[in-house]
C-alpha cells in the first residue's frame, strides 16, 4: 500500500511541474533597434523581476549579449556587450551603454522562463546541472 502512494505522490509532483508556463520568452530589438525587448515572461518572474530589479544587482545578470563576429572572421571572439536593464510594463529591456552597430549580429542569452529539466528528462533521467539558457541572435 505504502508503495503505491509513494508512486502516485511521485506522478503528481510531476504532473505539477509539467503544468508550469516554461514558455520561452520573445527576444526582439526595439523598433530603432536602441534597445533589445524581451517579453513573455512568465507570471512569477515577471513579479519577481519587476520587484528587485530596482534593488538587487544579481537581476541585471539576468540577460547577457554579445556581439557575434562575422562569418569570415576567424580571429575575433565573441565581445560582450555592457548594459542596463529596466522594465517597461511587463517588458524588460536591455539598454546598451554604447549603441548597437548597424551590420553586426549580437547573441542574447537569458536564463527567464527556463527550467533544469522537463517532466520527460526527469522520466528519463537526463537531468542537467545548470539551466538550459535560452537564445537568439538579432542582426542590426
Amino acid at each position: 500500500m505504502f508503495k503505491y502512494i509513494k508512486f502516485v505522490a511521485v506522478i503528481i509532483c510531476l504532473a505539477g511541474c509539467s503544468k508550469a508556463n516554461n514558455e520561452p520568452v520573445l527576444i526582439s530589438f526595439s523598433k530603432d533597434s536602441s534597445q533589445i525587448y524581451i517579453s513573455k515572461i512568465n507570471e512569477v518572474g515577471l513579479y519577481q523581476i519587476k520587484k528587485n530589479i530596482g534593488v538587487d544587482s544579481a537581476y541585471q545578470s539576468l540577460v547577457s549579449v554579445l556581439q557575434t563576429p562575422a562569418e569570415n572572421d576567424s580571429t575575433t571572439m565573441e565581445k560582450e556587450i555592457n548594459g542596463r536593464l529596466g522594465m517597461l510594463g511587463d517588458i524588460l529591456v536591455f539598454t546598451p551603454d554604447t549603441s548597437f552597430i548597424k551590420g553586426k549580429t549580437y547573441l542574447i542569452e537569458t536564463v527567464i522562463n527556463t527550467e533544469f529539466a522537463s517532466t520527460k528528462d526527469i522520466l528519463t533521467s537526463k537531468v542537467g546541472h545548470k539551466l538550459k539558457k535560452q537564445q537568439a541572435f538579432l542582426k542590426r
